[in-house]
């Protein structure tokens, strides 16, 4: 199966069995990369308003950075700002299945935690719960390799690092 095939089959039936598919091709993509900041390579095109530029450095990353929340808002911003409002409408529901392919099933809990292609969706679940982190670390279980962020408030949040899981990724 092609990456489209694999993609169009999770968004059109979003079960666990189809995002391991997804996950296992986005990462075993030439342009995957765990560490990517996608985030610091935006902004300086998007202070200069250059949202071409945005749009192809993103779709230069494709498929390595498909279901990143934050690339595909940023991409979403670019098409809106360019006038294309079908095709930002499009890359916001990408980000909205990229969101919920990181919350479905799991609560970030230790028993329960959100699974991540990278560690810039760490931050952006956080953002997005309005959460900040005051501390992260790194633990290894028998069932993978976890970040877990501690907030303001002293709770937990606990993210699966896919990239160095042991057991399937979902």
């Amino acid at each position: 199966m092609t990456f489209p095939d694999i993609m169009e089959a999770y968004a059109l039936d979003p079960t666990p069995e189809h995002l391991d598919d997804l996950h296992r091709a986005i990462m075993s993509a030439p342009t995957y990369d765990p560490l990517v900041t996608i985030g610091t390579a935006v902004a300086p095109l998007a202070r200069s308003g250059d949202h071409q530029g945005i749009i192809d450095a993103l779709w230069a990353q494709m498929p390595g950075i498909f279901l990143s929340p934050a690339a595909h808002m940023h991409l979403s911003q670019a098409h809106a700002a360019l006038g294309s409002e079908k095709a930002a409408a499009r890359e916001r529901k990408f980000a909205l299945l990229a969101m919920s392919s990181i919350h479905e099933g799991a609560d970030g809990s230790e028993e329960s935690p959100y699974p991540v292609l990278r560690i810039e969706d760490e931050y952006t679940v956080l953002e997005a719960a309005r959460q900040r982190s005051q501390a992260q670390a790194q633990v290894t279980r028998g069932s993978g390799v976890f970040d877990v962020h501690t907030l303001e408030d002293g709770s937990q949040v606990w993210f699966r690092l896919l990239w160095r899981g042991t057991q399937p990724v979902s």
